[in-house]
């Protein structure tokens, strides 16, 4: 466990599937299928402007090939996503510093 509890936002959304599956808090994340949670989360750690972060979540979807101009190309990892996104806002020492990934780093 270290030094935190496993407890707060991200982790509620990480497990959102948790309790639909019918496990109750008490179970911990070993036991829990794969399917029920998500292993990765990327967040805002502060409000940040409108258009800048939907220049990164757009920069972030097109590292991902996740839009349709976009699907050729090999596949990097979210958290590479997330890190050469951030030239993408204006104010990337602001806006860009705000998103953080939670979880473990996976490829599309």
């Amino acid at each position: 466990m270290g030094d935190f509890d496993r407890v707060g936002t991200p982790f509620n959304y990480m497990l959102a599937g948790w309790c639909v599956a019918g496990f109750s808090p008490g179970y911990s994340t070993e036991t829990i299928p794969s399917h029920t949670y998500s292993p990765a989360l990327v967040a805002n750690l502060w409000d940040v402007t409108d258009r800048d972060i939907d220049k990164f979540s757009q920069a972030v979807f097109d590292s991902l090939r996740l839009t349709p101009t976009r699907r050729e190309g090999q596949g990097v990892s979210v958290v590479t996503a997330v890190a050469q996104a951030r030239e993408a806002c204006k104010l990337k020492y602001l806006t860009g510093a705000a998103p953080v990934v939670y979880g473990i780093p996976f490829y599309l």
